[in-house]
């Protein structure tokens, strides 16, 4: 025997009044007068280059037992000169790659203004 359900019965008048929209559409934008492209950032082009080489240095380098070892004994063989001077020539590279892409980026901005 089956008990009963509280449900409610399905309505049988027209249900074209809950299907009329209640706003016409929204007209269409007008088209762009100019397709112009965005410019590239290459200061993410060139870190992210730069990271990548340097990531696939790291994995060269920890994939092999003998590269590993011999990397090894050559940072434990720097002087404290030495390690001065590789932090220097690292932070001098950082502050080059910096200075070009901030050239690039100001000639982009003064192309893109025409005042250039």
């Amino acid at each position: 025997m089956t008990e009963p359900q509280n449900t409610t019965p399905y309505p049988t008048e027209s249900l074209t009044d809950a299907t009329t929209p209640l706003a016409p559409p929204p007209a269409p934008l007008p088209p762009a007068a100019t397709a112009v492209s965005a410019p590239i950032r290459w200061g993410g082009v060139v870190w992210g280059a730069l990271l990548t080489v340097f990531a696939a240095l790291t994995l060269w380098i920890v994939s092999s037992s003998e590269r590993a070892a011999e990397t090894a004994n050559w940072i434990s063989a720097l002087t404290p000169g030495s390690a001065w001077a590789l932090g220097a020539a690292v932070v001098g590279l950082i502050i080059v790659v910096s200075a070009l892409l901030g050239g690039l980026r100001a000639s982009q901005r003064r192309r893109l203004t025409g005042r250039g």
